[in-house]
């Protein structure tokens, strides 16, 4: 086996475990929160949620393109923006860093 293939085994098994649903341009999604992080700006008013997370998908999720800077993503209920969109051409999986659709 290699190790693309045990890497896609074993993310299988945590999203069957512990993924979150996500929605992006009408597909449907499971992915894992690999990092959260909610800080508070100021803004016009007063602070803001600030929200800052990471997901992980695995590319053969996408049939077609996979995502992009700028794009909007829905997790668990929440639209975020994609901030930044990470991959290696020898991984299996896809990195999206999300922040918040006022940024």
């Amino acid at each position: 086996m290699s190790l693309e293939s045990e890497i896609l085994a074993d993310l299988r098994q945590l999203l069957s475990e512990h993924g979150v649903k996500a929605r992006w341009k009408g597909i449907d999604l499971l992915v894992l929160v690999s990092r959260v992080k909610r800080e508070q700006q100021i803004d016009m008013g007063g602070f803001v949620d600030s929200p800052d997370l990471s997901l992980r998908v695995p590319k053969l999720a996408f049939a077609g393109p996979l995502p992009k800077f700028g794009e909007r993503i829905e997790v668990d209920g929440s639209e975020y923006r994609i901030s930044q969109v990470s991959s290696h051409p020898r991984s299996p999986l896809l990195t999206l860093s999300l922040s918040t659709t006022d940024e």
